[in-house]
């Protein structure tokens, strides 16, 4: 028996985004053999500039085979790093501890659950967007 997701329900992607807002309309279409969640990968990496970085975690979803598109982008403004290399190797530390966190309890939601409470927030044409 499938579960249905709820329109305002957080999206099973773990974009933190209601799921109206993010993977409803790409579900919707997906036949009944389709799996509902697209197939996404995540990149620990650094936002900023010179002197001044924020650990960043982007979130791509594959388009076709091979190809992948931006989803979505959370960093961590609460860090400030000179050196981008240190954003970046901390950002890959708060994204290996999200995944463990999801090994541990079993949920995909661990994840974003997670980045949060580290202080990720999602960011939109270059501004962060507090939720």
């Amino acid at each position: 028996m499938t579960r249905k997701i709820g329109r305002n329900a957080p999206c099973p992607c773990g974009s933190g985004i209601k799921f109206k807002k993010c993977c409803m309309n790409n579900s919707s279409k997906a036949s009944p053999q389709q799996h509902l969640s697209p197939k996404l990968r995540f990149e620990p990496g650094s936002y900023g500039d010179v002197g001044s970085f924020t650990p960043s975690i982007a979130c791509l979803k594959e388009i076709t085979l091979d190809e992948w598109k931006y989803h979505f982008v959370l960093v961590n403004s609460n860090e400030i790093y000179i050196e981008e290399d240190d954003a970046s190797s901390r950002a890959k530390e708060d994204l290996e501890a999200a995944f463990l966190h999801k090994e541990q309890t079993g949920s995909d939601y661990a994840v974003a659950e997670h980045l949060k409470s580290k202080g990720y927030l999602s960011v939109n044409d270059f501004n962060i967007v507090k939720t």
